[in-house]
């Protein structure tokens, strides 16, 4: 397992789950009119729970399997990517693993900020 490959999936899932919840929250409270704070914690429950269905859902190894992909995947992994996709590390955290702790995170951070 590439350590660092995996710090970096855990990473970006982390900062996309977060610039979402700072997404609704500035909704929320443009919306209701009240504290951004209030807002924040409240959508990063709301996107954390989110995260934590995926996680219960995981991935299915089909999904991974290139006979069963649509067009537009295989279309889309064509060249230098399909390359490097090729020496991806054998062993690696499951997907639900990261959401799970991409969930735990975005809750956590809800609890601190309410």
């Amino acid at each position: 397992m590439s350590v660092a490959y995996e710090v970096v999936r855990f990473v970006l899932r982390l900062a996309v789950g977060l610039a979402v919840a700072l997404a609704v929250a500035a909704l929320w409270a443009l919306a209701r009119g009240g504290g951004f704070a209030e807002a924040l914690s409240i959508a990063c429950f709301v996107v954390g729970g989110l995260a934590l269905m995926l996680a219960a859902a995981g991935g299915s190894p089909s999904r991974r399997d290139a006979a069963s992909a649509s067009w537009m995947e295989k279309w889309a992994f064509r060249g230098t990517f399909a390359e490097n996709r090729a020496r991806l590390p054998d062993t690696r955290l499951s997907t639900g693993a990261v959401f799970a702790g991409v969930a735990i995170c975005l809750i956590a951070l809800g609890v601190l900020l309410g």
